[in-house]
């Protein structure tokens, strides 16, 4: 069953810490919400523009 976790991402493109990052995701796992939560920031960076890719350094789910 799926559930819905809170999370917090330090977004870095592997050469700057970049900020933070903050939304909610329904997952049927920690281990699913933390990929999901890093492919969306993935996405984000590039749809955003960034010439290096964006990464997810320190996911937090609550």
């Amino acid at each position: 069953m799926a559930r819905t976790y809170h999370w917090t991402a330090d977004v870095s493109d592997g050469k700057h810490h970049d900020g933070e990052s903050a939304g909610t995701v329904r997952a049927n796992s920690e281990a699913e919400a933390r990929s999901l939560v890093a492919e969306w920031i993935r996405n984000d960076g590039a749809r955003k523009g960034n010439r290096r890719p964006w990464t997810a350094t320190n996911i937090q789910l609550t």
